[in-house]
């Protein structure tokens, strides 16, 4: 592939946004190289992505801590790439995670959606594209319990064509955790940390289903 061209789609700490357009997703975890589709019908929403595609082609994906209009402290940077424009003025995106922020200040625009400062400077590890040494099965099949619990499925052939570091992310953005359990994911400081968090979230989460049907079977 030629560099330069290659350059012209890379991200890199230089090209990190300081100002960024944010759009809260109750309930929804986006992590550096994981792969997010978003269904864009909201005008206002609208106007963040085509403002974005004419810029950097960047939106900071970020939860909401409560009814109150209240935002987490971090996000996570997902530039487009790519969107289609349907026959009803819906805009379908592809986002791929880039890098997590720090929400400093976020303003209403008068095109009705939040711009925010960000500052990404604790998380620039979170552009190197490096393997993480997991153990994929013991993963997989501890995702398959939890999923199992709520009567859902993985797609194991699809799993296995990922490397170490999308699976972790993509496991991780498709569990029904909860937003707290999410956020705890998306915070944790480093790879090595991620791993320990998602394996206490999955532990926990077995065990009390465990402890609650042994107490059923008991009464």
């Amino acid at each position: 592939m030629d560099e330069k061209i290659k350059q012209l789609f890379e991200v890199n700490a230089k090209s990190l946004p300081k100002s960024i357009p944010i759009f809260p997703l109750d309930n929804v975890l986006l992590l550096p190289f994981g792969k997010l589709p978003l269904n864009i019908f909201e005008e206002r929403y609208i106007k963040m992505t085509l403002d974005s595609l004419k810029n950097n082609r960047m939106i900071g994906i970020i939860q909401p801590k409560n009814n109150n209009n209240e935002l987490f402290q971090m996000g996570c940077i997902g530039k487009i790439t790519s969107y289609i424009e349907t026959p009803d003025y819906r805009l379908v995106l592809n986002l791929e995670g880039v890098c997590r922020f720090v929400l400093h200040e976020r303003n209403l625009n008068a095109k009705g959606y939040y711009q925010a400062s960000i500052d990404c400077n604790d998380y620039l590890d979170d552009l190197r594209n490096m393997e993480p040494n997991i153990d994929r099965t013991k993963l997989i099949q501890k995702y398959t319990n939890f999923f199992k619990m709520k009567k859902l499925d993985i797609d194991k052939e699809v799993l296995a064509e990922t490397s170490n570091l999308q699976l972790l992310s993509t496991l991780a953005m498709l569990a029904p955790f909860n937003k707290i359990d999410k956020q705890a994911i998306l915070e944790s400081p480093n790879i090595s940390s991620r791993i320990n968090t998602i394996n206490s979230i999955l532990d926990l989460n077995t065990f009390q289903v465990v402890s609650n049907n042994n107490t059923n079977q008991l009464n």
